[in-house]
């Protein structure tokens, strides 16, 4: 099974270049404002993660996540498909 809080901050860190090292998620209780990224950056890393899940645009436009468990739970319930790795889903994204 893949570490959804690896894959998160991955996914991150291509949404945002600029985070800082370090920084990022460690629990799925962490709010998506104390990671280190802004609202802007969310939309993209949403982007990526509904890329990575098989998930169409117009659902992932309604979603509201605050916390990284908001934004599994999500993905969770709306996918088509999941990433064999972070490694796999990270070069999927470049």
């Amino acid at each position: 099974m893949l570490d959804f809080i690896e894959l998160f901050n991955g996914v991150a860190r291509v949404a945002r270049p600029a985070l800082e090292n370090g920084a990022g998620a460690s629990a799925m209780q962490d709010r998506l404002t104390e990671v280190g990224i802004d609202s802007l950056d969310v939309m993209v890393l949403l982007m990526y993660m509904c890329e990575l899940y098989g998930i169409d645009e117009a659902t992932s436009k309604e979603w509201r996540a605050e916390t990284v468990s908001d934004v599994h739970d999500l993905l969770m319930a709306h996918k088509t498909r999941e990433p064999a790795s972070v490694a796999s889903a990270l070069e999927q994204i470049k």
